[in-house]
């Protein structure tokens, strides 16, 4: 049965005290806070991960700030899939001279790993955009489709692989991201901690990184 001790109101006139903490937690009462996202890799290619950053202990302009830990979200919006031979034959469909993260992987395949099967087929990871002038999204993949970069060529030498995975039949997709502020601040390229954080997330996933990423 409800009494009058069961009413919650707050009483008005009286003065209340609250801490950034307490309005903090009544705020979550409301909204939620959204925890980790981190997927498994066999769901498929990720299009959002959310994990929790640490800010540094710093000194800016005579402030002292303190270590504070908050939740940070990047969003993948991934382009369609471009097979080699298709970019090859059409140069307007390479992306823009903009940073961003990229895919090179071998459509309609699963590929073995050290803790499951990716089906995702991803042989490697890469960024783009990390301020200096020749690194962007559009050379790195022009270099894909060349030959010339390290991932490709670094295989061209091995005939087994060549046999698994014939140039030709590879595809990239792309997805753009700018700039981000860190915790001091600072801009700073998003694409680095995109890359950063697909290949966290593919480790923990298989327990290892993909095939052409690793370092013999």
């Amino acid at each position: 049965m409800w009494t009058e001790k069961d009413d919650t109101e707050i009483e008005y006139g009286k003065l209340y005290s609250y801490t950034a903490k307490d309005i903090l937690a009544e705020e979550y009462k409301v909204h939620p806070p959204i925890g980790k996202i981190w997927p498994h890799w066999s769901e498929g290619v990720p299009i959002k991960l959310r994990r929790e950053l640490g800010s540094l202990r710093f000194v800016s302009e005579n402030v002292r700030h303190h270590y504070r830990a908050y939740y940070y979200s990047l969003d993948f919006v991934w382009s369609r899939s471009y097979t080699l031979p298709e970019l090859r034959k059409n140069k307007g469909l390479y992306p823009n001279h903009s940073g961003g993260v990229y895919r090179l992987f071998a459509p309609n395949r699963s590929i073995d790993r050290c803790c499951g099967k990716d089906p995702t087929g991803t042989l490697y990871l890469g960024c783009a955009g990390t301020k200096r002038n020749w690194s962007n999204l559009r050379t790195r993949i022009k270099s894909i489709v060349s030959g010339d970069h390290h991932a490709i060529s670094n295989v061209n030498f091995n005939n087994a692989v060549q046999r698994a995975f014939p140039r030709n039949s590879l595809a990239v997709q792309w997805t753009y991201f700018g700039d981000r502020v860190n915790y001091k601040g600072e801009t700073e390229p998003a694409a680095i901690l995109a890359e950063t954080w697909l290949l966290a997330c593919y480790y923990d996933s298989f327990g290892e990184y993909p095939p052409w990423n690793q370092k013999g």
